[in-house]
Protein backbone atom coordinates (compact mmCIF):
# COMPACT_ATOMS: atom_id res chain seq x y z
CA UNK A 1 0.00 0.00 0.00
CA UNK A 2 1.53 3.30 -1.07
CA UNK A 3 2.14 6.04 1.48
CA UNK A 4 0.56 9.47 0.85
CA UNK A 5 3.00 12.09 -0.37
CA UNK A 6 3.51 15.20 1.76
CA UNK A 7 5.44 17.10 -0.91
CA UNK A 8 3.97 20.53 -1.56
CA UNK A 9 3.10 21.54 -5.06
CA UNK A 10 4.79 24.71 -6.42
CA UNK A 11 1.49 26.56 -6.07
CA UNK A 12 1.08 25.51 -2.43
CA UNK A 13 4.66 26.52 -1.65
CA UNK A 14 4.18 29.95 -3.25
CA UNK A 15 1.00 30.46 -1.21
CA UNK A 16 2.72 29.54 2.05
CA UNK A 17 5.65 31.84 1.26
CA UNK A 18 3.26 34.70 0.43
CA UNK A 19 1.35 34.20 3.69
CA UNK A 20 4.62 34.05 5.65
CA UNK A 21 5.72 37.34 4.06
CA UNK A 22 2.47 38.99 5.14
CA UNK A 23 2.84 37.64 8.68
CA UNK A 24 6.46 38.78 8.77
CA UNK A 25 5.57 42.34 7.81
CA UNK A 26 2.68 42.40 10.29
CA UNK A 27 5.04 41.21 13.03
CA UNK A 28 7.59 43.84 12.03
CA UNK A 29 5.14 46.75 11.83
CA UNK A 30 2.49 45.68 14.36
CA UNK A 31 2.79 48.87 16.41
CA UNK A 32 1.86 51.06 13.43
CA UNK A 33 -1.05 48.80 12.60
CA UNK A 34 -2.27 49.08 16.19
CA UNK A 35 -1.84 52.85 16.14
CA UNK A 36 -3.88 52.99 12.95
CA UNK A 37 -6.68 51.06 14.64
CA UNK A 38 -6.48 53.38 17.66
CA UNK A 39 -6.72 56.39 15.34
CA UNK A 40 -9.99 54.99 13.99
CA UNK A 41 -11.34 55.25 17.54
CA UNK A 42 -10.00 58.76 18.08
CA UNK A 43 -10.46 60.73 14.87
CA UNK A 44 -14.10 59.99 13.88
CA UNK A 45 -15.57 60.97 17.29
CA UNK A 46 -13.74 64.30 17.04
CA UNK A 47 -14.80 64.81 13.42
CA UNK A 48 -18.48 64.08 14.11
CA UNK A 49 -19.27 67.48 15.69
CA UNK A 50 -17.62 69.30 12.77
CA UNK A 51 -19.71 67.26 10.35
CA UNK A 52 -22.86 68.08 12.30
CA UNK A 53 -21.94 71.77 12.44
CA UNK A 54 -21.34 71.96 8.68
CA UNK A 55 -24.59 70.26 7.70
CA UNK A 56 -23.26 66.75 7.05
CA UNK A 57 -25.79 65.32 9.46
CA UNK A 58 -26.11 61.87 7.89
CA UNK A 59 -22.38 61.16 8.17
CA UNK A 60 -22.33 62.58 11.69
CA UNK A 61 -25.31 60.48 12.77
CA UNK A 62 -23.63 57.29 11.56
CA UNK A 63 -20.55 58.11 13.63
CA UNK A 64 -22.65 58.87 16.72
CA UNK A 65 -24.63 55.68 16.24
CA UNK A 66 -21.54 53.50 15.83
CA UNK A 67 -19.73 54.83 18.88
CA UNK A 68 -22.89 54.65 20.99
CA UNK A 69 -22.23 50.89 21.00
CA UNK A 70 -19.29 51.41 23.36
CA UNK A 71 -20.07 54.74 25.08
CA UNK A 72 -23.08 56.16 26.96
CA UNK A 73 -22.58 59.55 25.22
CA UNK A 74 -24.13 61.53 28.07
CA UNK A 75 -23.97 65.22 27.09
CA UNK A 76 -23.06 66.29 30.64
CA UNK A 77 -20.03 63.98 30.51
CA UNK A 78 -18.89 64.93 27.02
CA UNK A 79 -16.89 67.64 25.31
CA UNK A 80 -18.48 69.87 22.67
CA UNK A 81 -16.87 71.19 19.50
CA UNK A 82 -18.53 73.87 17.37
CA UNK A 83 -21.62 73.51 19.54
CA UNK A 84 -21.98 69.78 18.93
CA UNK A 85 -21.15 66.83 21.15
CA UNK A 86 -18.06 64.70 20.63
CA UNK A 87 -19.10 61.10 19.90
CA UNK A 88 -17.19 59.81 22.95
CA UNK A 89 -17.56 60.87 26.57
CA UNK A 90 -14.67 62.69 28.22
CA UNK A 91 -13.25 59.58 29.87
CA UNK A 92 -13.40 57.47 26.69
CA UNK A 93 -11.83 60.32 24.74
CA UNK A 94 -8.93 60.29 27.20
CA UNK A 95 -8.62 56.49 27.12
CA UNK A 96 -8.54 56.10 23.35
CA UNK A 97 -6.59 59.30 22.82
CA UNK A 98 -4.11 58.17 25.46
CA UNK A 99 -3.70 54.76 23.84
CA UNK A 100 -2.95 56.44 20.52
CA UNK A 101 -0.54 58.92 22.11
CA UNK A 102 1.31 56.27 24.10
CA UNK A 103 1.31 53.98 21.06
CA UNK A 104 3.01 56.67 18.98
CA UNK A 105 5.54 57.31 21.73
CA UNK A 106 6.17 53.60 22.13
CA UNK A 107 6.86 53.24 18.41
CA UNK A 108 9.79 55.62 18.89
CA UNK A 109 11.24 54.35 22.20
CA UNK A 110 10.12 50.72 22.34
CA UNK A 111 13.70 49.39 22.47
CA UNK A 112 14.02 51.10 25.88
CA UNK A 113 10.67 50.14 27.44
CA UNK A 114 10.14 47.01 29.49
CA UNK A 115 6.63 45.76 30.33
CA UNK A 116 5.04 47.01 33.52
CA UNK A 117 3.85 44.55 36.13
CA UNK A 118 0.16 43.91 36.66
CA UNK A 119 0.46 45.68 40.01
CA UNK A 120 1.56 48.89 38.32
CA UNK A 121 -1.30 48.50 35.85
CA UNK A 122 -3.74 48.07 38.74
CA UNK A 123 -2.41 51.19 40.47
CA UNK A 124 -2.82 53.22 37.29
CA UNK A 125 -6.36 51.87 36.80
CA UNK A 126 -7.42 52.42 40.42
CA UNK A 127 -8.09 56.19 40.16
CA UNK A 128 -10.52 55.63 37.28
CA UNK A 129 -12.29 52.86 39.19
CA UNK A 130 -12.66 55.03 42.29
CA UNK A 131 -13.76 58.08 40.31
CA UNK A 132 -16.29 56.13 38.26
CA UNK A 133 -17.73 54.04 41.09
CA UNK A 134 -18.14 56.90 43.56
CA UNK A 135 -19.95 58.86 40.88
CA UNK A 136 -22.09 55.86 39.92
CA UNK A 137 -23.35 55.27 43.48
CA UNK A 138 -24.05 58.97 43.98
CA UNK A 139 -21.36 59.78 46.55
CA UNK A 140 -19.98 62.60 44.44
CA UNK A 141 -19.94 64.02 40.93
CA UNK A 142 -16.77 63.74 38.90
CA UNK A 143 -15.32 66.60 36.86
CA UNK A 144 -14.05 66.80 33.28
CA UNK A 145 -10.50 67.17 34.59
CA UNK A 146 -10.75 64.02 36.73
CA UNK A 147 -12.37 62.02 33.92
CA UNK A 148 -9.59 62.96 31.52
CA UNK A 149 -6.82 62.44 34.09
CA UNK A 150 -8.05 59.04 35.28
CA UNK A 151 -8.80 57.89 31.74
CA UNK A 152 -5.30 58.89 30.68
CA UNK A 153 -3.72 57.00 33.59
CA UNK A 154 -5.74 53.92 32.67
CA UNK A 155 -4.56 54.19 29.06
CA UNK A 156 -0.96 54.48 30.26
CA UNK A 157 -1.36 51.32 32.34
CA UNK A 158 -2.83 49.35 29.45
CA UNK A 159 -0.17 50.55 27.01
CA UNK A 160 2.68 49.90 29.45
CA UNK A 161 1.50 46.36 30.18
CA UNK A 162 0.38 45.31 26.71
CA UNK A 163 2.65 47.00 24.17
CA UNK A 164 6.03 45.65 25.39
CA UNK A 165 4.60 42.14 25.69
CA UNK A 166 3.20 42.34 22.18
CA UNK A 167 6.59 43.53 21.00
CA UNK A 168 8.29 40.51 22.56
CA UNK A 169 5.85 38.11 20.95
CA UNK A 170 6.01 39.69 17.52
CA UNK A 171 9.82 39.92 17.72
CA UNK A 172 9.95 36.15 18.21
CA UNK A 173 7.64 35.58 15.24
CA UNK A 174 9.76 37.93 13.13
CA UNK A 175 12.98 36.15 14.11
CA UNK A 176 11.58 32.72 13.24
CA UNK A 177 10.30 33.86 9.86
CA UNK A 178 13.51 35.75 9.07
CA UNK A 179 15.56 32.63 9.75
CA UNK A 180 13.25 30.64 7.50
CA UNK A 181 13.47 33.18 4.67
CA UNK A 182 17.25 33.42 5.03
CA UNK A 183 17.50 29.65 4.63
CA UNK A 184 15.16 29.59 1.62
CA UNK A 185 17.02 32.52 0.05
CA UNK A 186 20.33 30.65 0.36
CA UNK A 187 18.66 27.72 -1.42
CA UNK A 188 17.53 30.10 -4.17
CA UNK A 189 13.85 29.43 -3.53
CA UNK A 190 12.74 32.93 -2.44
CA UNK A 191 13.80 36.54 -2.68
CA UNK A 192 15.65 37.61 0.49
CA UNK A 193 13.91 39.95 2.88
CA UNK A 194 14.85 43.52 2.11
CA UNK A 195 14.61 45.02 5.59
CA UNK A 196 17.35 44.31 8.15
CA UNK A 197 16.50 42.55 11.38
CA UNK A 198 15.12 44.75 14.16
CA UNK A 199 17.30 45.35 17.21
CA UNK A 200 14.65 46.68 19.59
CA UNK A 201 13.74 43.39 21.26
CA UNK A 202 14.89 43.49 24.87
CA UNK A 203 14.65 39.76 25.45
Amino acid sequence: MSQPSHTLSPGQERLIIAVDRVIYHLARHWVWLLNGIAALFVVPPLVAPYLAATGHTVAASWIYRFFSLTCHQKPEHSFFIAGHQVAFCQRDTAIYGGLLLFGLLYAVVRHRVRPASLWIGALLAAPMAVDGLTQLVGLRESTPTLRVLTGGLFALGVAWIVFPRLNEGFAEIEAVLRARFDRLAREGRVRPLAAPARKDHLG
